[in-house]
Formats: C-alpha cells, sequence, structure tokens
C-alpha cells in the first residue's frame, strides 16, 4: 500500500464523536494494510490550557505567536496530552502506535519563522530538514507514527511550534507519501460566496491566497498544500471529517465521482 499522512486538526479531536469516528476508519484503513502516518494539533486545547494559566493567545496570519510561556504549553499539550491520548486509543482498538514529535531522531528540524511584515512569531518553526529514518524504522516495524506539530531547532536545539498543516506537508515529503489528507471542521476549501471549491492547482491556491478570500487558518494550509506539492507529494485532499467515512472514501474511491472535500493538484 503507497504511503498516506493524514493530519487531523486539534477542534476536531476535542468532539469526541467525530475523533472516535475518524479513529475507527484509521483502524480499518492500518488492518487492511495502509501505511498512515497521523500528524496532529491542538489549537483548542492549547488555548485552553494558556486561558487557565492566565497567558493570553495571540495569532498572526493565521499562526499562534509563541512566546516562551506558550512554547512550553504547546509542548506540553501536543507531546504529552494529545499525542499520549491518541496512542492510547489507537492500541485500544488493537493499533500499535508511537507518540513522537519531530525532535525525536532528528525527524523534523526548524529555523525560526519570520513574518513577512516583521512582526515577531517566537518559537515558531519553518521546516528545514526531513529526516525520514525514525518513521521508515517504525512503520517497517508494523507501527503507526503519531507526530505532534514540534520540530527541532537545527542550531539552537530548541523546540519550536510549527503549524499543524505545515508540518504534516514536511511529513509528507519526507517520508516520500503518495497522499496526503487535511482533515477540517469544514468540508474543504470555499470560495467567497462559501460554495465548495472541488479542485485546485498552483494558480487558483495563489489567487486565494492574494485576493483575501483564503483567511484565518485556511491561509497556512493552502501554502502548506503548495509546500507538499514542492516536495513531490502527488495528491492532496481537504476534507471534512463530519462527512461519512470520509477517510475510507478518500483512498478507497473506487465507484466515487471526484470524491469528498477539496482535491490540490499540481
Amino acid at each position: 500500500m503507497k504511503r498516506t499522512v493524514i493530519k487531523l486538526g486539534g477542534s476536531i479531536l476535542v468532539d469526541d464523536h467525530l475523533r472516535q469516528a475518524l479513529l475507527e476508519q484509521i483502524v480499518e484503513l492500518v488492518q487492511a494494510g495502509h501505511e498512515l502516518i497521523l500528524v496532529h494539533g491542538g489549537g483548542r486545547q492549547i488555548a485552553r490550557l494558556l486561558t487557565s494559566l492566565g497567558i493570553e493567545s495571540r495569532f498572526h496570519d493565521g499562526l499562534r505567536i509563541t512566546d516562551e510561556a506558550t512554547r512550553d504549553v504547546v509542548q506540553m499539550v501536543l507531546s504529552g496530552l494529545i499525542g499520549r491520548n491518541l496512542v492510547a486509543a489507537l492500541e485500544a482498538a488493537g493499533v500499535h502506535a508511537v507518540s513522537l514529535a519531530g525532535g525525536d531522531g532528528r525527524s523534523l528540524v526548524a529555523t525560526r519563522m519570520a513574518a513577512a511584515d516583521g512582526t515577531d512569531l517566537g518559537y515558531v518553526g519553518k521546516i528545514t530538514e526531513a529526516n525520514p529514518a525514525l518513521i521508515d524504522h517504525l512503520l517497517d516495524g508494523g507501527f503507526t507514527p503519531v507526530v505532534a506539530c514540534l520540530a527541532i531547532g537545527g542550531d539552537d536545539h530548541q523546540y519550536y511550534n510549527v503549524n499543524g498543516d505545515q508540518m504534516a506537508a514536511a511529513v509528507a515529503g519526507g517520508v516520500r507519501a503518495e497522499t496526503l489528507i487535511l482533515v477540517t471542521d469544514v468540508g474543504g476549501v470555499l470560495d467567497a460566496e462559501k460554495r465548495l471549491i472541488e479542485s485546485l492547482t498552483r494558480e487558483t491556491i495563489e489567487e486565494l491566497l492574494t485576493s483575501g478570500v483564503a483567511s484565518g487558518g485556511m491561509r497556512p494550509k493552502l501554502r502548506a498544500c503548495r509546500e507538499a506539492l514542492d516536495h513531490g507529494v502527488r495528491k492532496i485532499r481537504i476534507v471534512g471529517a463530519a462527512d461519512d467515512r470520509v477517510l475510507i472514501r478518500t483512498l478507497n474511491p473506487a465507484g466515487e465521482s471526484g470524491g469528498p472535500g477539496t482535491t490540490i493538484i499540481g
């Protein structure tokens, strides 16, 4: 089977019904022989803990500004709470899984990201290097990797918070995945009239970004799709978590016309 990277957004993982439905499909696909790598976010869970600690959440161009205190919370939530809970759920269903961060085995290396307008984003990272050895080893051993959106600094060896979609794109390119699926709380990419766009190209991605039709978290998502194409990923799909058996229909599309969500093509 071809390798597939599936990115699960944090907003999905706080919904018990959606989370369970997606995990059941993941288990079904793994048991059918698919090689899956899961990349997970955790924005809502991070925001909840930040609020309880009295730390303000700040964003710029769809990215969380990450000072040192925020970075520590991001590490605790992503690599601790969410990653371990996903592993526990998969193990309970009979799928052997391993939770890791990008720094493990130097799998994902980052440098500090600079905003175009000079805004200091803090410990927000941009992936500069992907080393597949550890993930390859886990897959070869029959384990499903569960990757938190944290990368290690190549020079300072500090952990950096990486946007989940950009992390998934880097992982997909690094492990030579054929397919990248970004699972969201919407059904795909929407146009200015909030209608689903069934397919996009590099050119139409640029149009959405330049025109401002793509806003908030959709902007880094579309930039990540562009990066995944650059890394050689052949198939990218942005789909809605609530769509019935969406992962199964995306990876086993026999008899389907078009398939769910938005397809990104080179």
